[in-house]
């Protein structure tokens, strides 16, 4: 009788270098067949992270040609541009500690005209929303956290590499954040001048954020904020993006996914049988003939069997 579920194939299994950091990052909105690439016209143009902190960026190109609301393009590109979080680098929102000291994503765009695609110039030219910002944090992991492992396979060799995190990536407001801030400066135009520069460096402020504890309901506030401060103190690292259909792109896959030598490996050895094994990962093994044998009793019993002797309780019984 055949096998109901037969071994149709078999690898070897090599584990790559764990001390390479790889992280994989999830698009929540994102269709799955469209990715952020340039085969698809929207290649990364950014990718940012802090790493004491664990927040990562990722500025992707906005499709102008396509259901963009040019007005509305316009006016948070103008924010962006002329507000100080554009000037000085950093980010809105989590990623500059909820403060107005950050980054914006505004571009030169073409915009979609009644005689085809023009291209604003001379006196004219302003700047538009042409970039949208992912963001996320990398989630610290925990004792008892599944390990993720990306797979590589080369004819019969499967190389396992450990991910160091997987981030989850939303759209960010900053423009909303710029235009935010631009209609306070707005606000504040009968000022003196003087007055209104002091005002302008002093608006960035640590925030009150308060999380309701479960047990006793009490704010704590403490380590939110400091949280806060060290997000807002940490500088952006950059990173240039590689798209994955580039020469440099799959070199790199080559080096880190997958063992050039494998031959030169050291073998692992398991430290357990396979018995032990399944006992340890499986709910406790139950004999049917004798229900009141579970777990070492159970494994004891068969043991004794296959020497062929005959179990205490058969004695009993005798």
């Amino acid at each position: 009788m055949a096998e109901s579920d037969p071994i149709i194939s078999s690898y070897d299994v090599f584990l790559t270098d764990s001390e390479i950091n790889r992280y994989v990052l999830q698009y929540l909105d994102r269709p799955i067949d469209k990715g952020y690439d340039e085969r698809h016209g929207q290649q990364p143009a950014a990718f940012r992270m802090k790493p004491e902190t664990g927040l990562v960026e990722v500025d992707v190109p906005i499709n102008t040609q396509f259901n963009y609301d040019v007005d509305k393009g316009e006016q948070y590109g103008e924010a962006l541009r002329r507000s100080r979080a554009a000037r000085e680098g950093g980010g809105y929102g989590m990623a500059g500690g909820f403060s107005s000291v950050g980054a914006g994503a505004s571009a030169r765009v073409k915009m979609e005209g009644s005689s085809g695609d023009v291209e604003m110039g001379g006196t004219n030219r302003k700047e538009y929303l042409g970039l949208q910002t992912l963001g996320g944090r990398i989630k610290i992991p925990e004792e008892g956290d599944p390990v993720y492992m990306l797979a590589a396979f080369r004819g019969k060799n499967l190389h396992l590499s450990p991910v160091s995190a997987v981030v989850q990536l939303h759209p960010q407001l900053h423009h909303i954040d710029a235009l935010e801030e631009m209609s306070k400066g707005r606000g504040s135009k009968g000022k003196k001048d003087g007055d209104e520069e002091r005002s302008a460096e002093t608006e960035a402020r640590a925030i009150d954020v308060k999380i309701k504890a479960a047990e006793d309901g009490e704010a704590v506030t403490a380590g939110n904020l400091e949280l806060l401060k060290q997000m807002q103190d940490e500088k952006w690292k950059t990173y240039d993006w590689v798209d994955a259909e580039t020469e440099e792109s799959w070199h790199t896959y080559e080096s880190y996914m997958i063992h050039q030598h494998p031959e030169d490996l050291p073998q692992l050895h398991a430290a357990i049988n396979s018995e032990d094994y399944l006992d340890t990962m499986s709910a406790p093994r139950i004999d049917p003939a004798r229900p009141e044998m579970t777990g070492w009793a159970m494994k004891q019993n068969r043991k004794r069997q296959k020497e062929g002797k005959e179990s205490p309780e058969d004695d009993a019984q005798g």
